[in-house]
């Protein structure tokens, strides 16, 4: 039997407009739940051994297959207050019984603190991995875990999920070039960063400039100033994205 894997997202405030009851793992619609929906499709053998939890600003920690309804509610620091002992206890509640050998948590600043003291109730043998930073970063972060040297699906083709692969400031960035630009327009639409940030180098997303560093921050979570243009020119390229002079 493989060994089981736990996953922790924190909801998205894009959410799919449908009357009545949905999954949770259909309602919400970011781009991390994209990347989840895609490797359920992709890899349903392998998605058995991972169980997937949310944390929901309005519900709580609940299972990616609760049924819930479309809302609109911010994880506030009060709120933080209110749900933080009854996050506990659900995740004390999820780990008993089930011997995960590794889990992976990608949340927000203000829903990192509703699982405050989270390590205690973790066993020390669990592999944890932390996801922080940007949007892109911990996108690319969920990627690498869920797929795992896995066979990914990309636009119709088979290629492996290291193809493309750049290293920057200890980060290694998987992302294919289609990949990285699909989350270009990503942040591009919700408005991350300084994308007009460039002066000698740009990379076009559909018809846009955008500069080399802020792409290469939303894709790693690098701040942009831990780093060279030179250094974001050589990472885009590896990745197989051109890089124009102005």
């Amino acid at each position: 039997m493989e060994p089981k894997r736990l996953l922790i997202l924190a909801c998205s405030h894009r959410k799919r407009p449908d009357s009545g009851l949905l999954p949770a793992m259909e309602r919400y619609d970011g781009p991390q739940f994209q990347v989840l929906r895609k490797f359920l499709r992709e890899q349903p053998i392998e998605a058995q051994s991972i169980d997937t939890f949310i944390l929901s600003a309005n519900f709580g920690l609940i299972s990616a297959n609760q049924p819930i309804p479309k809302y609109d509610y911010r994880m506030s620091l009060q709120r933080v207050q209110e749900l933080r002992p009854k996050v506990s206890c659900e995740l004390e509640q999820v780990l008993q019984g089930n011997d995960y050998s590794e889990l992976f948590i990608s949340l927000g600043k203000n829903y990192w603190q509703t699982l405050e003291g989270y390590e205690r109730l973790v066993p020390a043998e669990a592999k944890v991995t932390i996801a922080q930073g940007s949007q892109g970063g911990r996108q690319a972060a969920l990627r690498r875990w869920l797929y795992n040297g896995l066979v990914e699906q990309s636009y119709g083709h088979s290629v492996i999920a290291t193809q493309g692969k750049a290293q920057i400031r200890g980060i290694e960035i998987t992302f294919t070039s289609e990949q990285a630009v699909e989350l270009a327009r990503q942040a591009l639409a919700e408005g991350h960063g300084d994308p007009a940030g460039y002066q000698s180098a740009y990379v076009l997303v559909d018809g846009q400039r955008v500069a080399p560093k802020w792409l290469v921050s939303q894709l790693t979570g690098l701040p942009v100033g831990s780093f060279h243009t030179g250094d974001a020119r050589r990472v885009l390229q590896q990745l197989g994205i051109e890089v124009k002079s102005t």
